[in-house]
């Protein structure tokens, strides 16, 4: 949703630039791979400061890559290094 005089909401001006430019940055960078579980994925909700959301959002979209994605790679990592 915009409001007047404020232009595109981050999600909207972050797809139209995704639209717009093949940034060589994104293709140049490593892509970590999602570890692919045989499990059914299950819906999970939390609330997050809305900085950290907006971060999130941001690098996701910056890699070409889904939210939840991004969220299950760093979850698996934290988890296997505190086991």
């Amino acid at each position: 949703m915009t409001k007047k005089g404020k232009g595109l909401s981050i999600g909207a001006a972050m797809k139209q630039r995704m639209q717009e430019t093949d940034s060589p940055a994104v293709e140049d960078a490593p892509e970590k791979p999602v570890k692919e579980t045989p499990e059914t994925l299950e819906s999970f909700n939390t609330r997050l400061p809305i900085g950290l959301h907006r971060r999130l959002k941001m690098h996701a979209a910056a890699e070409g890559r889904k939210i939840q994605d991004v969220v299950q790679t760093a979850l698996i990592d934290y988890l296997e290094k505190k086991e």
